[in-house]
């Protein structure tokens, strides 16, 4: 009787031992969290920020070094509803902000107003970097920013005719003093201007190969590669019904 009690005794330690370990590394969920005096309902994942430091549901510290000084980057949501969702989404880099987004309908639309910032580079004096405003394709944007948080390069639509970044691939390579961005007008590989890309021209360009030049504090841009849809549907292997 008496080895039971002493069994007994142990695992109740070890049960409380366990308990507290798991309390002080447990990351609770972030329903607990707090902001504006409201309980946040902002799920994971609903902004993206790369190697995010200091981090929960609506807030991100990134710090990157220009020129060999620290500058810190904060992204956040503001402005909690009463229903516990956020109403805007603010960017900023020492304080300054140079970007922001209104009237975001998170509990309606959710993918449609996700913020994802990807690609971050240094680049001289300046910060480039790309948001994709939503995860439901060709709704991203390059920019490049400097340390005051001017806006020194902002490019949504590449060219003509809705020629739009191709997110969803390996879209942006960085070299030296380059960007290259690979470009589309494409939906989804099969649609051309709401219609099927096999009934357009063969020698239509619908894809492309952009590169921006920082020379002098200024990007230069120039189309490095076509793709037309007679070269988009034999790299695809589509094939093309003759009726």
């Amino acid at each position: 009787m008496k080895k039971i009690k002493i069994v007994g005794v142990v695992v109740v330690s070890l049960l409380l031992i366990s308990l507290i370990i798991y309390a002080s590394t447990h990351h609770y969920d972030d329903s607990h969290l707090r902001l504006e005096g409201k309980r946040v309902r902002v799920p994971e994942n609903y902004f993206v920020v790369d190697d995010c430091e200091n981090a929960n549901a609506v807030y991100c510290e990134k710090i990157l070094e220009v020129n060999g000084e620290k500058q810190k980057l904060t992204f956040e949501f503001k402005d909690i509803k009463d229903n516990g969702y956020p109403k805007t989404f603010v960017a900023k880099i020492n304080g300054n902000e140079f970007y922001k987004r209104d009237n975001l309908d998170l509990e309606d639309v959710m993918n449609l107003d996700y913020q994802i910032f990807l690609n971050f580079k240094v680049m001289d004096d300046y910060i480039v970097f790309t948001l994709t405003d939503g995860d439901v394709g060709r709704t991203t944007t390059l920019y490049a920013i400097d340390t005051a948080g001017n806006v020194i390069l902002k490019e949504h639509d590449i060219d003509d005719d809705d020629m739009l970044i191709k997110d969803y691939t390996d879209f942006i390579t960085y070299k030296d003093n380059t960007i290259e961005v690979y470009a589309s007008k494409l939906v989804g590989d099969y649609t051309y201007n709401n219609v099927s890309i096999c009934l357009a021209d063969s020698d239509k360009v619908v894809e492309g190969y952009y590169t921006y030049t920082l020379k002098d504090g200024k990007f230069s841009k120039k189309q490095t590669k076509k793709i037309t849809a007679k070269e988009f549907i034999s790299n695809k292997g589509i094939i093309c019904s003759e009726d």
